[in-house]
């Protein structure tokens, strides 16, 4: 396996030195998915750019070992709130869809991926994780709630300061609001976002929720914090990089080559997305690699059952370090998925993309965050072979000098926030 020498891939388990400032960061960093997995690389090293003698300790719902060979390993969050612990001066929040305040909603989706876990490892199971037989899956969101989610807060992600902790201040980064406020939360979720010292979501959609919710701190809107990974990873070195993984897992890389990525679909869209892969394939002369990137929502199961259905038409390529998957998407020449963090890891780099046809509004306001057209989303994958070559006629370009415009942007909003959460 290929390695990527960092000193992100080093586990960062050791206590933090005495007088050194320490910082938290809190997010979905326990879930193997790999736009989650990132944003700690990349907030490590945007913050390390501007100050390296900072600790920076990661935290999540459940905390864990290091995944995907992500190099650091995240600490429960609710040891925030118990007596006695030690605590980072600040607390940062982001990135992701975060600032919702559907408990039950989330630790349903937890519940999911520690099944989905179960049926990799025969070493997990619920009962074994709560000691006790659950009946319903009702029954373990509410063991999961109690066990991981039991600290006091507006939502999951939404946390401010309090009587029972001793964060002393919280900030927001790169987050998003996938869905309104309801009215019976909105003066709590108001009254935490402006006691917070500083806020930077990813999009409009995302200030104007928060607006309607009554938040009246200054809230800075900028591109997801991963359009910033090339300048941290260079991309001619992580093209060639890439390359030889994919050839070593059977790809002609003489050849051009379209990735493709997608979360589970039904049954009878399979069709007609894979009669749409196999035509652009026919038309273009090009490799279709198949890369999954959110383990936890089953993207591999799903990818790799429809690669060996296709014959061999499709090669299928899974890598377990997040680094490799950086390499292989630098690799490629066009980009197809439901993944927004692969898109933007594609457009980060210069490459043509598409977002496939799921209805998630955080896609639309990337393209309209980073000024590209809204066609460059499917409205259903018949409209695959029109929409590619709509993005490769656009080039490379196109997308390198939007990209450019992004990290400027992203750069000059994390100033703000390096200034607030130093000076706090």
């Amino acid at each position: 396996m290929v390695k990527n020498a960092s000193a992100d891939q080093q586990p960062d388990r050791s206590p933090p030195m005495n007088g050194r400032p320490v910082l938290g960061q809190f997010g979905t960093f326990d879930v193997e998915n790999y736009g989650d997995l990132v944003y700690p690389v990349l907030f490590k090293r945007m913050f390390h750019q501007r100050d390296g003698n900072t600790e920076i300790q990661k935290f999540s719902l459940m905390g864990g070992k290091s995944l995907q060979d992500s190099g650091y390993h995240s600490r429960p969050i609710r040891q925030l709130f118990s007596t006695g612990s030690e605590k980072p001066h600040t607390l940062v929040v982001g990135g992701g869809d975060l600032l919702r305040t559907d408990w039950n909603l989330v630790a349903s989706h937890y519940r999911s991926i520690c099944l989905q876990q179960n049926r990799q490892s025969p070493l997990f199971s619920w009962r074994r994780l709560f000691k006790k037989r659950l009946t319903t899956p009702m029954d373990a969101d509410r063991e999961f709630r109690l066990k991981y989610m039991n600290y006091p807060a507006v939502g999951p992600f939404i946390i401010g300061r309090n009587g029972s902790s001793t964060i002393n201040s919280v900030a927001y980064c790169s987050c998003g609001v996938p869905f309104g406020f309801d009215e019976s939360v909105r003066r709590q979720v108001a009254s935490t976002f402006d006691k917070s010292i500083f806020i930077y979501v990813r999009d409009e959609a995302s200030k104007n929720a928060l607006i309607r919710a009554g938040v009246t701190r200054e809230i800075h809107v900028a591109p997801d914090l991963v359009v910033v990974l090339s300048d941290f990873f260079d991309a001619a070195a992580e093209r060639e990089r890439g390359r030889d993984i994919l050839r070593k897992h059977g790809v002609d890389i003489r050849r051009r080559i379209l990735c493709f990525q997608s979360n589970p679909q039904p049954p009878e869209r399979d069709i007609e997305l894979v009669k749409q892969l196999k035509a652009y394939q026919l038309r273009a002369g090009c490799e279709v690699v198949f890369l999954p990137l959110g383990w936890c929502h089953g993207d591999r199961e799903y990818l790799k059952r429809l690669a060996q259905d296709s014959g061999g038409a499709f090669k299928y390529v899974e890598l377990d370090s997040i680094f490799e998957i950086i390499a292989v998407l630098a690799a490629c020449d066009v980009f197809l998925g439901t993944s927004l963090h692969g898109n933007i890891t594609a457009f980060s780099f210069g490459i043509p993309h598409l977002f496939g046809p799921i209805p998630v509004a955080k896609r639309e306001g990337f393209l309209a965050a980073v000024n590209i057209p809204p066609d460059l989303k499917l409205d259903s994958w018949s409209e695959i072979n029109q929409k590619l070559d709509l993005a490769t006629s656009l080039g490379g370009g196109f997308f390198a000098a939007r990209a450019a415009v992004a990290k400027r942007q992203v750069h000059g909003v994390f100033n703000l926030l390096f200034r607030a959460v130093t000076a706090a």
